[in-house]
């Protein structure tokens, strides 16, 4: 090992540091990131559950005929008209979007708090071709 590489004690050393000061860790971010949208969009399904059963009765008919727009702009003015149905979807594109989050989040921390311009880049790429593969190849 020559005397430019830290020692894994000072890698250990600079991670204790790092998070004693409250960096932001990758891994942290990544983890609350799917936490909180896996919360949000049940709660938003849930609601739109009970006012769907609210606004309606359940039949075999009503919901043989419900189909999904796949227009967002018109599933959030459903949903902020208070639809149950656009809610319960609405829940579904939050939980959709998650994962997607989670790597735009992980490619600024790799760009910001890492400084790894190699993983900024490479998932810079991946959230491309996410986003790429769900809005233009429906």
């Amino acid at each position: 090992m020559s005397s430019q590489e830290p020692s894994a004690v000072a890698l250990a050393a600079q991670a204790r540091e790092r998070r004693r000061r409250g960096d932001r860790d990758i891994h942290t971010v990544s983890a609350w990131i799917l936490r909180g949208g896996v919360v949000a969009s049940t709660a938003v399904m849930l609601l739109g559950l009970v006012l769907s059963f609210a606004q309606t009765s359940p039949t075999v008919a009503r919901m043989q005929t419900l189909s999904y727009s796949g227009d967002i702009g018109a599933i959030l003015r459903r949903a902020a008209a208070g639809d149950g149905v656009a809610l319960i979807e609405l829940g579904v594109l939050m939980l959709v979007m998650t994962p997607i989050l989670r790597v735009a989040g992980s490619m600024v921390l790799f760009a910001t708090e890492e400084r790894d311009w190699f993983y900024a880049t490479v998932t810079f790429l991946v959230l491309v071709l996410t986003l790429t593969s769900l809005l233009v190849l429906r």
